[in-house]
């Protein structure tokens, strides 16, 4: 396989951006690919949300430190399972910094498969953790008088979408798009700094962790504000699940902000890494 088709670490029939240099000697299908990155999409967000869930509904962890931990596991986790197939983009605005910033890599034609298949994972995901914690939510509901499919019911709906108008420390819709532009962006900056065909100093084994390390540092300093999404398949997938099983239209609330943001955010990012830092 040559290096132009090379994903996200130097993974071979991986477009994951990440390289891991030459596993398998023939590209998988398009078909294969995105069924891996619906796959990687469901370990990311199933695991990500769920530690959430423990936060929210149980209170089994306490502070974001906690839940950045777990999604640093998801994200590593997530990218080990599948970058030797499809890349693990898992992220629609990863894959649409590769297409853009490096399209020899990763071609135009596939963002859209890719797009949907990461939106089916996180889907899938919304709805296992639903069943898991299906009794949680409505105690949780009940201890806190919430009502489910009003405006403000959506404060039992906040383990599965992000809400940036909960918090007292974001004033508007553009602070907001700015923080999970900006979020996305670093997240990009990393995965394309360290799968760099001239950076020899981060080994292919090492990509997982530092991806999932960089979720982590986001979640960590970010989450407070607006729940980091930086990822519009993790945020929009659960919402639609949410909005199906009793929270309605409600649950778009502040959607847009998680789409728009880390699709501007995650092509500037990739430009830094590779136009900027290593042109």
């Amino acid at each position: 396989m040559s290096s132009s088709e090379k994903g996200y670490g130097g993974i071979p029939n991986g477009d994951l951006g990440i390289s891991i240099p030459e596993a398998r000697p023939t590209e998988s299908s398009l078909q294969r690919q995105c069924v891996a990155e619906a796959f990687g999409t469901c370990v990311l967000v199933q695991v990500g949300c769920a530690g959430l869930c423990e936060t929210v509904y149980i209170q089994a962890f306490s502070g974001l430190w906690q839940a950045a931990v777990v999604w640093l596991i998801a994200g590593a986790l997530a990218v080990s399972a599948t970058a030797s197939i499809s890349g693990a983009h898992l992220n629609p605005a990863v894959t649409l910094s590769f297409a853009l910033v490096r399209p020899n890599d990763f071609p135009y034609r596939k963002v859209v498969p890719y797009w949907i298949a990461q939106l089916v994972g996180a889907f899938t995901a919304g709805l296992i953790n639903l069943s898991i914690f299906h009794t949680a939510i409505l105690n949780f509901e009940q201890t806190e008088g919430i009502l489910r499919g009003t405006e403000s019911g959506v404060s039992s709906a906040t383990a599965f979408g992000d809400y940036y108008m909960l918090s007292n420390n974001v004033g508007s819709w553009y602070q907001a798009l700015f923080i999970e532009g900006f979020g996305t962006a670093f997240l990009v900056f990393i995965i394309f700094s360290v799968t760099h065909p001239s950076n020899d100093a981060v080994p292919s084994s090492a990509v997982p962790l530092i991806v999932g390390t960089s979720i982590a540092a986001m979640v960590a300093t970010l989450g407070s504000l607006t729940g980091s999404g930086i990822n519009p398949a993790r945020d929009f997938g659960p919402r639609l699940v949410t909005s199906i099983f009793g929270w309605g239209w409600a649950s778009f609330q502040g959607a847009l902000v998680y789409i728009v943001g880390p699709l501007i955010g995650g092509p500037i990012g990739a430009l830094f890494a590779d136009k900027v830092l290593r042109n």
